[in-house]
């Protein structure tokens, strides 16, 4: 059996969470995410939260710190990020540091 890669996930969950990170099953419930990194607030520039899998985070956006592993119940959406939504992600600042 091949081994499943990660891939990058923007989840909402029914608890109104944004979250980024990286999954093997998009379909689990509960869902785990590695790398993990929550949505705090994001600009109208950004383009809404599909704009969040589209461009990512920018400058004016608050992301939280990351956290190695997370499991996630009351996931009602998940979906794909570009590369350079990715890319934006894991270098945006942690919000307050």
């Amino acid at each position: 059996m091949a081994k499943k890669t990660k891939q990058p996930v923007v989840i909402c969950t029914d608890k109104r969470g944004v979250i980024f990170g990286y999954t093997k099953d998009t379909s689990a419930d509960p869902i785990k995410l590695t790398n993990a990194r929550m949505c705090l607030y994001w600009p109208t520039s950004v383009g809404g939260v599909f704009g969040l899998g589209e461009i990512g985070p920018n400058d004016d956006t608050k992301v939280s710190a990351p956290l190695g592993k997370a499991t996630f119940n009351g996931v009602t959406c998940v979906f794909s990020v570009t590369d350079k939504a990715e890319q934006a992600w894991n270098n945006a600042p942690v919000q307050g540091r």
